[in-house]
């Protein structure tokens, strides 16, 4: 039943985003009226849709306002730069612009702008070396001019620095060790053939800084994008390790709990916190948590419970399209695999049933946004994830393993990469296959017109394919009669 709320608490914040904060404050107010009448009424099920408004709206409308009223959006147009300070959330990263211009894009919460106070997303656009190493959690204050976000973004002002950074302290000591790790992981990695050095700090830490452009490609035509980066199967991967690892040992049921539970904060910390790794690790620790209070965690709840702790804390992901594939090929597998995977054992080992069942699923559930959102529609999806899942689990378990040696024993780290490159380049090996046969990479306009053509060809398939079952199964009952 709480999948209701967390659909509309999603369809809410996703349709009241990038609207007026009094629209958003309106809805939610409109939805609790008609949350209390549904209960007076004892229409449940309109309840339970009514109560995800209320709590889709109420967060959206919280956070516009607080966007939209943060001291450094007053500043927007000032042509003189203003003293900021100002605290970094994600590691600053290189881009290049399609003109060739290089900069900085770092992401940060303000908290004193012009000698005010304030509290604030913000995107960071800068130039020079100063920033680039910079960890998460770092204190630092620019002089910089104030600038408008684009329409739809989550923040407050895009901060143009004038000149380098000052350092103010240094980052958490979890970011310090964070950054240590990943750091000497890249270093154990360097020795790996060109596919491999920039897949493996890829599957484990999600930097693909390192990957080959024609590889990058690869895997978007060949439908793998999900796996050159970190992505909730990751963390399902590594939590999955834990607990087999722990339920061998000693450990009570509340040690093993507070471990995983560990485990995931430190895979996030590492891994950084992208979407789908966020959508993944809420809905794992609130199945920790079910296991810790003597209740079976079942998949569909604890996803719908993800969705509205996190739209909750940052309705801006209703938009993400990471965070929309991330929920839907999860629910598609919780849902449909298993049905699936029976109908396909009539005719399929049940083993090979399964593989083929998991990436169709979630490919029919993501072609949807990938269409929408990225004009991207790979044909040979389903064959290519059935041949490289086998691969994702030892990849990731071997990345890690590497990943936590690497501090203390760099030698022994830099033997266990190659484990990890084994089965990273079969991932590689698969995505160029499949990029190589026709008609991959097909490239389809984006937006809602592209969105409803997946749509009505999806709706005509399964017609077509309704169809000729109805007329199989018309020729075999004239084929046996008479009797």
């Amino acid at each position: 039943m709480i999948a209701i709320p967390a659909a509309s608490c999603w369809g809410a914040a996703a349709m009241l985003l990038g609207r007026a904060t009094d629209i958003a404050g309106v809805v939610a107010i409109a939805a609790g009226v008609g949350t209390a009448s549904a209960l007076a009424l004892r229409r449940l099920t309109l309840a339970w849709v009514l109560v995800g408004v209320t709590i889709g709206a109420t967060a959206t409308a919280l956070h516009l306002h607080a966007l939209r009223t943060a001291v450094v959006s007053t500043l927007i147009g000032r042509r003189a730069p203003v003293p900021v300070e100002m605290t970094l959330v994600r590691d600053p990263v290189e881009l290049t612009s399609a003109h060739g211009f290089r900069f900085v894009l770092a992401a940060a919460t303000v908290s004193r702008v012009a000698g005010r106070p304030d509290r604030a997303p913000v995107t960071v656009l800068a130039h020079g070396g100063a920033w680039l190493g910079l960890l998460p959690g770092q204190r630092l204050r620019v002089q910089a001019r104030i600038r408008a976000p684009r329409s739809g973004d989550p923040v407050a002002a895009v901060v143009l620095p004038v000149g380098d950074p000052l350092l103010v302290g240094r980052p958490p000591l979890w970011q310090r060790v964070a950054g240590r790790v990943r750091a000497a992981f890249r270093a154990a990695t360097t020795q790996l053939p060109t596919d491999e050095r920039g897949l493996v700090p890829g599957l484990v830490i999600g930097d693909t800084a390192a990957m080959p452009a024609d590889l990058v490609e690869a895997f978007r035509s060949s439908g793998l994008t999900h796996l050159n980066a970190v992505s909730g199967e990751n963390v399902a991967v590594v939590l999955a390790t834990v607990g087999a690892v722990l339920r061998r040992t000693w450990a009570g049921r509340r040690t093993r709990a507070a471990l995983a539970l560990l485990a995931i904060v430190g895979f996030v910390v590492l891994a950084r916190p992208s979407p789908s790794v966020l959508r993944a690790a809420v809905m794992g620790a609130i199945v920790v948590a079910g296991s810790l209070a003597g209740r079976r965690g079942h998949a569909l709840p604890a996803l719908a419970a993800a969705v509205i702790a996190l739209i909750s804390v940052d309705p801006f992901l209703a938009r993400a399209p990471g965070f929309a594939l991330s929920v839907l090929a999860t629910a598609a597998i919780v849902v449909a695999a298993r049905p699936v995977a029976d109908r396909l054992s009539h005719r399929l080992p049940r083993p090979l049933a399964i593989a083929v069942a998991v990436p169709l699923v979630a490919q029919v559930a993501c072609t949807p946004v990938l269409v929408a959102a990225f004009g991207q529609l790979s044909p040979w999806a389903v064959p290519a994830n059935v041949l490289a899942a086998p691969a994702v689990a030892p990849a990731t378990v071997a990345g890690v393993v590497c990943a936590l040696l690497a501090v203390p024993l760099p030698a022994v780290a830099s033997a266990v990469a190659w484990l990890a490159a084994v089965p990273a380049g079969w991932l590689a090996l698969v995505a160029r296959a499949f990029a190589a046969m026709p008609g991959a990479g097909l490239r389809l306009p984006t937006g809602v017109t592209a969105l409803a053509a997946a749509g009505t060809a999806a709706m005509l398939a399964v017609l077509l394919a309704g169809g000729v079952r109805r007329q199989r199964r018309l020729r075999a009952m004239l084929g046996a009669w008479p009797p």
